[in-house]
């Protein structure tokens, strides 16, 4: 029985990073669904307190959709 090596497939690390990609934008959508959700679509708006918190979580969820695209497509690594 052979092993094949996964040189055709998208790769563990790929994948570790579109997982990260993924969790970074449902992060980002989810946050910024809820900091818009009163002005925009007419319900109601967060207590200043829960709206700072939501507004970090949007800050995080940028910053770690960010990072693991630029991994992902590995801009920035080192010039061969």
């Amino acid at each position: 029985m052979s092993f094949r090596s996964d040189t055709r497939g998208i790769g563990v690390i790929q994948l570790f990073f579109t997982i990260v990609c993924g969790i970074g934008l449902g992060l980002s959508i989810g946050t910024a669904f809820l900091i818009i959700q009163g002005p925009f679509l007419g319900g109601p708006t967060l207590d200043p307190f829960p709206m700072m918190g939501a507004l970090a979580a949007f800050v995080v969820g940028i910053v770690v959709l960010s990072w693991g695209t630029t991994r992902l497509f590995g801009i920035g690594g080192t010039a061969i």
